[in-house]
């Protein structure tokens, strides 16, 4: 009986060290199985990032793949992240890429800030009444969230020139045929022409001078009278004033050529009239000298003898011009300034005529105008007679219009701009 107790016990005992040697084996084997795993992984890991530098691992990338995983690279310190990239020997382009990705979910918030207040994003409800008189509270508000935008996109840029040393985007712009110093700002106009040392405090100096324009704008509302013109010129006097204290004389003078009231007038007046550099300069100085005194607004009393004096001041002025610029040259602003020549224009551009096409039939429209003029003079004809000679100039007229246009085009012109060519000789009204 002892002796069975005995063997039992010691069956139990011999399974118990069986148990407990098949257990160490198993966890040996699987630790090796480990350790070749992760040593694949390294070579992988290692073998990937040669690929990506377009070569062999060197050393420091062999040490760091032991421990290399995407989830390690980024870091809320972006001198850092780039650091980390750069030592897996990720390509400079793609560094670039990441930071500036995060450069520019930092700052999301901050730049996309004004379309999404209420007051801006409202002004896309194109069903809703549209109202001339903006809130001047409003109008406020607007120009602080977007002078808020403004100043993040500069912080932003210069958060990218202090990471690389250089502003990665206005470069890829430029590698891209783009002139990114080229860029209209609504509020500083053209700046281009400054050395970049100037641009950024007269930018600012421009900005800041936004704010009394855009109130004096909110202010008047539409309403363009006498006071309203005065206000605005003292306030592009004071701006121009206040520009002196950061350029040359010079340079006040190449911001207005570019960026005033009387250049963006000009701008819209050329239609498409090629000038030198000189004859800009001096089409500029001759407007800005007649200036206001060449309109015959309404709310200036408009007499006749005021109504007088307009016009010979524009005569005055085209002589002078003629002076500088030529006859020829002068004649070419003042075709290009009448309605009826763009349309002209527009005609033989869309439907590709000949370049000169608008010129000719514009020439027939002012030698026929002038004829008839001279005809009406002429007290020496009855009036039966002046018809008669009136129908035939109209007549003439038409065939060559006609010829230089096609007779398709031309029926469409007679319908759509060429009434004049009627009123070269009215048909008479039926006596009662």
């Amino acid at each position: 009986m002892r002796i069975s107790v005995l063997i039992l016990v010691s069956l139990a005992v011999n399974v118990m060290l069986a148990a407990v040697f098949f257990h160490q084996h198993s966890a040996t084997t699987g630790a090796a199985g480990d350790g070749n795993s992760t040593a694949a992984a390294t070579t992988g890991a290692a073998a990937a990032a040669a690929d990506n530098a377009g070569g062999q691992a060197d050393g420091t990338m062999a040490t760091l793949a032991g421990k290399f995983s995407w989830r390690d690279l980024p870091a809320q310190e972006l001198k850092e992240y780039i650091r980390k990239l750069r030592a897996v020997n990720c390509p400079e382009v793609t560094v670039q890429d990441l930071i500036i990705a995060e450069v520019n979910r930092r700052f999301a918030a901050r730049i996309n800030a004004p379309f999404q207040d209420p007051d801006v994003a409202g002004q896309n409800d194109y069903w809703k009444p549209f109202q001339r008189k903006q809130d001047p509270e409003k109008a406020k508000k607007n120009r602080a969230l977007f002078k808020a935008r403004s100043a993040a996109e500069k912080e932003k840029t210069a958060l990218i020139v202090e990471l690389f040393g250089f502003d990665v985007q206005k470069q890829r712009l430029k590698e891209e045929g783009y002139d990114p110093d080229n860029n209209w700002n609504y509020a500083t106009g053209d700046l281009a022409y400054l050395p970049e040392a100037k641009r950024g405090p007269v930018e600012k100096y421009l900005e800041d001078f936004q704010d009394k324009m855009q109130e004096f704008y909110t202010r008047v509302a539409g309403g363009w009278d006498a006071d309203a013109r005065a206000e605005q010129k003292k306030l592009e006097a004071e701006k121009l004033a206040g520009l002196a204290q950061f350029l040359t004389p010079q340079e006040v003078r190449e911001y207005e050529l570019r960026n005033s009231q009387i250049a963006q007038q000009i701008s819209s007046d050329l239609h498409g009239v090629d000038l030198t550099r000189e004859q800009y300069e001096a089409l500029y100085d001759i407007q800005k000298k007649y200036g206001d005194s060449i309109y015959n607004y309404g709310d200036s009393g408009n007499t006749p003898e005021q109504r007088q004096q307009v016009e010979q001041n524009k005569k005055d002025m085209a002589a002078e011009l003629a002076t500088a610029l030529g006859p020829d040259k002068q004649t070419e602003l003042e075709r290009a300034q009448d309605y009826q020549y763009q349309q002209l224009k527009s005609l033989a551009r869309h439907n590709d005529l000949p370049v000169d096409t608008a010129n000719k039939i514009y020439d027939f429209k002012q030698t026929a105008e002038k004829a008839v003029e001279t005809l009406k003079a002429n007290q020496d004809l009855t009036v039966e007679q002046r018809q008669a000679a009136a129908a035939d100039i109209r007549a003439e007229t038409e065939k060559s219009v006609q010829a230089a246009l096609g007779d398709k085009l031309f029926q469409r012109y007679k319908k759509n701009g060429g009434w004049w060519i009627n009123n070269l000789a009215p048909t008479p009204r039926p006596k009662q």
